[in-house]
């Protein structure tokens, strides 16, 4: 079965979980044998994508068919991709986009060449300059309407995108051709805004999800805030839960930290969804019981100012540190060095950092409001808002090793059964129903 799936972001270069998921659910559809075309709004030429092919959404490919005597195509393969930059970005908001076209308008070099793909794979180049949206939206259609032209030029059996900056591209690839889609919700604008949503990102998204052929969520609790903002018949949606890729269980640093103080870890974007407020406020409670202990806050976002002005209104920054974003190898040695990783989401659809922390052998809490609560039945779990109970779970945690060593003994049989192979096979199975209608 070949795929055509459309996503934001691909590992080295990625801003949260989506660029983590997508790697790891590509991989192994390759090993199911799903022939994987990835449409990513720029190429960043880094990855090991050896198991997919990246395009862009500005590139213009002919394919070589070769063909025996039965008439079975036997290789598939680009004669020519064009990589274009786009200035839209993963997770990015109205306002950014707009920052972001700004720096992109100032650089001097040409911005696009388009090539036109002639008869028999020739190709003739002929210069122009791409005219990026003047908002955020108007991008997303001009994406939409080069990458339903790029597609039609693609083999493929189904469409797969991911959120809501690829929903109405999907929709005008099924248009125009015919293929059935899937969406794949992996967050919704009511969890990254809560109740202020913003009302075209919510139509954008309601109608992309009503407009698939089928559904996937990465949650029930996805599944149900889907049903209740877009008002989608539950039968439509699929639950696949996201996986842990199994090298990065195997890559342990058994690290201590220098000083010898615990270090209580916060990663991800420092963003409304991700309540890192709250963290802090916890945090300011435990250093009323104890001063031997380190809080590490590791990422970007638009709440990180905030954030360290409310460290220093708490007078708490000496016991704070804020590594910015990070990943890779300095990702894994802070969760190895960390005595517990904290997550106190308002709404997080799943949440894979606290699977990437159980890897590393470290404990986790996680917010009530998630979907990884729903898989690690062992973890230690508060509701979002109550910054007493987690405080009180982070106590408890860096006190007893004993409770460690339980926790860590019971999720890690839980971290076998979530492998990106499982969530690979009932993705292609998705596939198959969306493809038989």
């Amino acid at each position: 079965m070949n795929v055509l799936m459309l996503g934001w972001e691909y590992p080295p270069h990625i801003s949260g979980g989506l660029g983590t998921a997508c790697e790891g659910l590509t991989r192994a559809l390759a090993g199911e044998g799903v022939n994987v075309t990835f449409i990513v709004p720029r190429a960043f030429g880094d990855e090991d994508a050896r198991h997919m092919r990246l395009l862009t959404p500005d590139s213009v490919v002919a394919t070589t068919r070769r063909v025996d005597q039965a008439g079975v195509r036997l290789v598939r393969e680009p004669v020519e991709v064009i990589e274009v930059n786009s200035v839209l970005r993963p997770y990015q908001t109205p306002e950014q986009y707009l920052q972001a076209r700004s720096e992109f308008a100032q650089r001097s070099e040409p911005v696009s060449h388009v090539m036109e793909v002639l008869e028999h794979g020739s190709v003739a180049a002929s210069q122009a300059v791409a005219h990026y949206g003047g908002d955020l939206f108007s991008e997303v259609r001009r994406y939409a309407t080069l990458t339903s032209g790029l597609a039609q030029r693609l083999d493929f059996d189904v469409i797969h995108a991911h959120d809501w900056m690829t929903y109405p591209a999907a929709l005008e690839i099924r248009n125009a051709t015919g293929r059935p889609l899937v969406v794949h919700v992996h967050s919704l604008e009511f969890d990254r805004s809560g109740e202020h949503v913003n009302p075209d990102i919510h139509r954008i998204e309601g109608a992309g999800i009503r407009g698939a052929d089928r559904v996937i969520a990465v949650s029930h609790y996805t599944k149900g805030v889907i049903v209740r903002q877009h008002g989608v018949d539950p039968d439509k949606i699929k639950v696949v839960h996201n996986g842990v890729t199994r090298a990065e269980a195997a890559q342990r640093y058994h690290l201590q930290p220098e000083d010898g103080r615990p270090i209580v870890l916060f990663l991800g974007r420092i963003t409304y969804q991700k309540g890192p407020e709250f963290f802090v406020r916890a945090a300011a409670k435990v250093l009323t019981r104890t001063k031997q202990v380190r809080f590490v806050m590791a990422g970007s976002g638009d709440m990180l100012e905030h954030v360290k002005h409310m460290v220093r209104e708490l007078k708490i920054e000496k016991w704070f540190e804020f590594p910015g974003f990070v990943r890779g190898a300095e990702l894994e040695k802070w969760f190895s060095l960390a005595e517990c990783f904290v997550m106190p989401s308002r709404s997080e659809p799943f949440g894979i950092t606290p699977l990437e922390a159980l890897a590393c052998d470290t404990p986790v809490i996680v917010s009530r409001q998630s979907g990884v609560s729903e898989v690690l039945r062992h973890a230690l779990k508060a509701d979002y808002w109550d910054v007493d109970r987690i405080a009180q779970l982070m106590l408890a945690v860096i006190r007893h090793d004993s409770l460690c060593a339980d926790m860590l003994e019971m999720s890690s049989r839980e971290l076998l059964r979530l492998h990106w192979r499982a969530a690979a096979e009932k993705t292609r199975q998705v596939y198959q129903q969306a493809v038989a209608g």
